[in-house]
């Protein structure tokens, strides 16, 4: 490999000091006016409650069942209920519960304005029942007043509208983009159960209490921070007449099925067997047992491809099903194939137009998932990565691998919320089973058949599940192939630099949720006619590999899997390049290294753009080297966010780096401008379930910020900016307007990894070394029950300092600090 500039490594050059959010505790929701005997009409609510709770006493004497009971709270539109209020997850029989299950919000339009409301599902036992009642008669009584001559318990009963007692359909998570299934339909449900203490034994009840009403249970199922996850078959009625009996159920979802492959066009290059063989004399496999791998998680691969077999040997195959076997079981050219061709060469469009030599140092492993058109009972595809994961690890344990998921449900793409598929994901990332993990997933594609569709139609589909994944890498795509013959008539559908029309955003998404795509890659273009009908046009494909490697040897290929498997082949040589930097490392340095075309961000918000092509474009060259004028510092650490102390989580520590820094190189450079970039990557632990409105319950068990001291800012002044220290007042409360950076941190503030960056002098740069990394908030912090307030996380920062100016050397100077610091 060519010899260039290694990034730099950074060890120490930081302290750990106590953190304080400086910001302010966010109010309770505004509290509507209320008579005193507005508590008449919630008691008489209450005692229907306990009504039906002393019936179902009485009733399903053969069933297992717990004492208690679901119930539903909605509130006066325009105000929202207090969440915490609703939460007292008792974990004894004889102690109050009184638990927060889902959270919806509802919308209307009134005289031009739109106003919320929300509607809470709670489990609660007899002793809760009880408990609510008293708060009600306190209340109603004026003795029970508070000093300032408030109702008891406003905060909690004010703003509720209706109690009723929830039903199956209730626990509905997936409307209104799937109806709730017709009551006597047999069908597959996802069933979402609380984790409780002992939530083993209160799973084989639910499956006495199912197998007694006739229903199938899967054999699958995935654990979660709070939840088990599994697969029942059987009717709504015969739902529930069993599963609500038990205090455990939490949400359920109509079972996924994967379904985005790429559309094969059916059209071939021919038989190029000179082109082959020409590409086979050029290349130089350089894989060996040691090498980095890419396991493709698609429809198999057909492995006897002369391009293909050097770097994927039979015993590199897998298969969830073994009655599926390993090859390529899709359709016309196959799909795997297609992938596995650009993840071991690129766009063969260009590999076989060069005469130069290439090297291949990564190797590939191959995983089915899915046999095409041969459907079976549904599977919970997140068990099915959990052993895509592991098969091939117990194989080869040694080796570093990256996998690379090009199959995906469009039927899925609920704004960006999380699924037991995408949350699976997340948790192997995280190293919840074993060592944290590197996905790339194809984000999904849009199909566009008429001219005017682009790009409204790609604004509007979201990327596809289970491409949501915090913590995954998701790639969508971009293009540069324009070149037609204009005889033709037909004219290219994206312009050059511009969203691919393939690519599917987040610009719907709910704004918890993160930024997706994260990277594009190009992912080929269409063209269309005098009549604005859209077509593809073979030239403005991306070329791979034929599974019919007896006959066609290549075939077209694209879209969001093509974009997927490029991503693949730069990652693998980046992890080969630094095989022993952490994986959210790794997935940092392509974000840092991508930018945006000028087509990307003409007319757009920097909102815009992110949520519809993400960080841009990567540039390999960057992501692997430094230069004399482009210096890149890596940082490693870990860090406790929060603690418990005074009986819940708190905020615990922050990082301030004071980096080393060209700072004579810097100020020669004067008035001419330097960019600094920044790029924190790190993940979370998910948890995902329907109480995501509520900031108590966040899906992240945490969240990590950055920011840099401003020109002329002291160390001390930037301390106190980014932590509250102990003795602030209002009074001397100091000004906390941060720096400008180019991104913001309104637009770039969700997801796992946040980059932003800026540009200023040589000079005013030579004095921004200083940077803190904090916590805010997350799960972790706020969930008493899971008790992990004390827990340590990983994160990578890349700080990048970046001139035109070619005379100038950033690197040296910062290399020789360290490596004097090294040797002292």
């Amino acid at each position: 490999m060519k010899k260039n500039k290694s990034h730099l490594k950074v060890n120490g050059y930081y302290s750990e000091s106590p953190y304080k959010t400086p910001h302010k505790s966010l109010n309770n929701p505004l509290l509507i006016e209320r008579d005193r005997w507005f508590g008449n009409y919630l008691l008489e609510k209450l005692v229907k409650v306990k009504e039906h709770y002393n019936l179902q006493l009485l009733e399903n004497t053969n069933f297992a069942r717990d004492n208690s009971v679901y119930v539903e709270f909605t509130s006066e539109w325009g105000t929202k209920l207090d969440f915490d209020k609703f939460d007292k997850d008792g974990v004894k029989k004889n102690k109050v519960l009184f638990q927060l299950l889902k959270i919806e919000n509802e919308e209307r339009r009134v005289e031009g304005k739109i106003e919320f409301r929300s509607t809470v599902l709670v489990v609660v036992n007899e002793r809760g029942i009880t408990e609510f009642i008293q708060k009600i008669k306190n209340f109603l009584d004026p003795l029970k007043d508070t000093e300032k001559g408030k109702f008891s318990n406003q905060a909690l009963l004010n703003n509720i509208s209706n109690i009723e007692i929830a039903t199956l359909k209730s626990f509905w998570a997936d409307s209104p983009e799937i109806p709730f299934p017709n009551e006597k339909e047999n069908i597959w449900w996802e069933v979402w159960f609380r984790k409780t203490d002992n939530y083993k034994d209160k799973l084989a009840e639910v499956s006495q209490n199912l197998e007694g009403v006739g229903c199938q249970i899967g054999v699958s199922q995935i654990e979660l921070a709070e939840y088990v996850v599994k697969l029942v078959k059987g009717s709504a009625k015969q739902l529930s007449s069993s599963l609500l009996l038990l205090d455990n159920l939490a949400e359920l979802r109509k079972p996924q099925e994967i379904a985005d492959f790429i559309l094969d066009k059916n059209v071939t290059y021919g038989d190029k067997k000179a082109w082959l063989e020409d590409l086979q004399q050029r290349t130089n496999c350089k894989f060996d047992e040691n090498s980095i791998l890419v396991c493709l998680l698609d429809s198999g691969v057909n492995n006897k491809h002369p391009l293909i077999n050097p770097f994927l040997p039979d015993s590199h195959l897998y298969t969830y099903n073994s009655s599926w076997g390993t090859e390529d079981s899709h359709p016309f050219d196959g799909h795997g194939t297609g992938v596995a061709g650009l993840a071991l060469y690129g766009d063969l469009t260009d590999a076989l137009s060069s005469k130069d030599k290439i090297d291949i140092y990564h190797g590939l492993e191959s995983f089915k998932i899915l046999f095409h058109n041969k459907p079976n009972d549904p599977e919970l595809y997140g068990a099915i990565m959990e052993s895509a994961v592991a098969t091939p690890s117990i194989d080869r344990p040694t080796n570093q691998r990256i996998f690379c998921l090009t199959v995906t449900d469009h039927n899925f793409r609920f704004n960006g919320r999380p699924s037991s598929w995408s949350s699976s994901i997340d948790n192997l990332c995280f190293g919840k089973y074993s060592e944290p993990q590197l996905f790339i997933i194809s984000g999904g594609n849009v199909y566009i058949t008429k001219r005017e569709d682009y790009p409204a139609l790609n604004e509007t589909e979201c990327i596809h599940d289970p491409a949501q994944a915090y913590n995954a890498l998701t790639i969508g795509t971009y293009t540069r192939k324009v070149k037609i013959d204009i005889s033709t008539g037909y004219k290219p559908l994206a312009e050059y630099g511009a969203m691919a029309p393939s690519n599917s955003t987040s610009l719907l998404f709910d704004k918890n949720w993160s930024i997706k795509p994260d990277v594009v890659f190009e992912g080929g273009n269409l063209v269309y006619d005098s009549n604005g009908d859209v077509t593809g046009y073979n030239s403005l494909d991306v070329t791979s590999l034929s599974k019919d490697f007896n006959y066609k040897k290549f075939t077209n290929f694209g879209d969001t899997s093509g974009a997927a498997g490029i991503a693949s082949k730069m990652v693998a040589e980046l992890r080969t390049i630094y095989p022993n930097y952490w994986v959210e490392t790794i997935r940092g340095l392509l974000v840092h290294s991508a930018d945006w075309t000028p087509q990307m961000i003409t007319g757009k918000s920097k909102f815009e753009v992110l949520r519809t092509v993400g960080y841009g474009v990567p540039n390999l060259q960057k992501a692997m080297f430094s230069a004399n004028n482009s210096l890149t510092l890596i940082i490693e650490r870990e860090i406790q966010p929060y603690k418990f102390e005074q009986s819940k989580g708190q905020y615990n520590e922050y990082h301030l780096f004071k980096l080393p820094w060209p700072k004579e190189a810097l100020e020669s450079l004067e008035e001419k401008n330097v960019k600094l970039t920044v790029t924190l990557s790190y993940y979370i632990e998910p948890n995902p379930g329907s109480r995501r409105l509520a900031t108590h319950y966040a899906y992240h068990s945490h969240q990590l910020d950055f920011d840099i001291n401003k020109r002329n800012e002291t160390e001390d002044e930037f301390k106190i900016r980014i932590s509250k220290p102990e003795n602030e007042t209002k009074e001397n409360r100091p000004d906390r307007k941060g720096v400008e950076w180019e991104i913001g941190k309104n637009s770039n503030s969700k997801g796992s990894i946040r980059k932003d960056f800026i540009t200023s002098t040589g000079r005013e740069m030579s004095k921004r070394n200083i940077l803190a990394v904090f916590p805010k908030n997350g799960w972790y912090k706020n969930l008493k029950r899971q008790k992990k307030f004390n827990e340590k996380v990983r994160y990578s920062l890349i700080v990048s300092l970046e001139t035109e100016e070619k005379e100038i050397d950033l690197y040296t100077p910062v290399f020789n600090e360290i490596e004097q610091k090294v040797l002292v």
